[in-house]
């Protein structure tokens, strides 16, 4: 399989109105999961940190007041669309779930009892090159800044313009590019959160008025004390930088993923980046309740 497949309230096919409003004016969430079918047997499938990521969804939908979806319908739909792709030839990949207001005429204002489109996708999917783990990536400063909203930071809305323009600032010289906000305080990066190691202590910019609030990020949270001696949240700003030992990225599909060098800022591969590295390598090997226990 090479394309992706499309199932769009429960049918099939490729294709939305027009008047959707998550076409119109990007009203709407995403959600973004790997997928793998466990191996032997007959087809059973994982979806890893699908409860996080649907407590995420239904979060984004009170602060939207968009009507959350319902639970059963959800799964329903990840076991048809999972079926048809193992089907096609998949054994793992993408998962991505869309959910929009809905469709509804012209103008900003809608209406309360408008039906959401639900939106699954499978699309196929290659991890970044074993040797990106073990020497790490380089990353860059993006020159775009990041949007500040105090009322939808945090939530994986479908307003994506910040990283699609601040990745057109690239091609392939890097892995990644790091937002920073208009004082100079590092956010995120396009499509990661990042996180930096000094002295065991663990480091992540603190979310205020920008940002995605990442599941792996709330992992990594959770996880921390297996490695690090403390975990803070802070503002870190972009000459802050040269200061730490380490630095490494993070989304639910690349995991940990370390990072050699931030702009001209050269970092270490630490023992901590390496032990978590084999610590979720060895979670997704054992396929652990599809790592929604971590």
């Amino acid at each position: 399989m090479t394309k992706s497949i499309s199932l769009i309230n429960g049918e099939f096919k490729e294709t939305i109105s027009v008047y959707d409003r998550g076409l119109s004016y990007g009203d709407g969430l995403f959600e973004t999961m790997i997928w793998h079918k466990k191996s032997g047997g007959k087809p059973i499938f994982f979806v890893e940190y699908w409860k996080r990521h649907i407590m995420r969804l239904i979060k984004g939908c009170k602060i939207l007041k968009i009507p959350p979806p319902n639970l059963d319908v959800l799964e329903k739909s990840r076991k048809k669309i999972l079926k048809r792709s193992y089907i096609e030839g998949l054994n793992n990949g993408i998962l991505k779930v869309l959910l929009t207001r809905g469709v509804g005429g012209r103008g900003y204002k809608f209406d309360r009892s408008m039906k959401p489109t639900m939106i699954f996708q499978v699309f196929p999917y290659k991890k970044p090159e074993k040797e990106n783990y073990l020497n790490g990536v380089n990353v860059k400063f993006c020159k775009t800044q990041i949007s500040t909203n105090d009322n939808i930071y945090g939530i994986k809305h479908l307003n994506r313009l910040d990283s699609v323009l601040a990745r057109s600032e690239w091609k392939n010289n890097y892995f990644e590019g790091v937002f920073s906000d208009h004082k100079g305080n590092l956010v995120e990066g396009t499509m990661t959160n990042i996180f930096f190691i000094k002295d065991n202590i663990l480091y992540t910019p603190k979310l205020n008025s920008a940002g995605i609030d990442g599941v792996m990020k709330k992992v990594v949270k959770d996880k921390a004390g297996l490695f690090f001696k403390k975990f803070v949240s802070k503002k870190i700003n972009i000459d802050e930088v040269e200061f730490y030992d380490g630095m490494f990225i993070t989304n639910s599909a690349i995991k940990i993923l370390p990072v050699k060098k931030l702009g001209l800022v050269k970092f270490n591969i630490t023992r901590e980046i390496k032990g978590m590295i084999d610590f979720y390598d060895y979670q997704n090997s054992k396929r652990v309740d599809n790592l929604e226990l971590i």
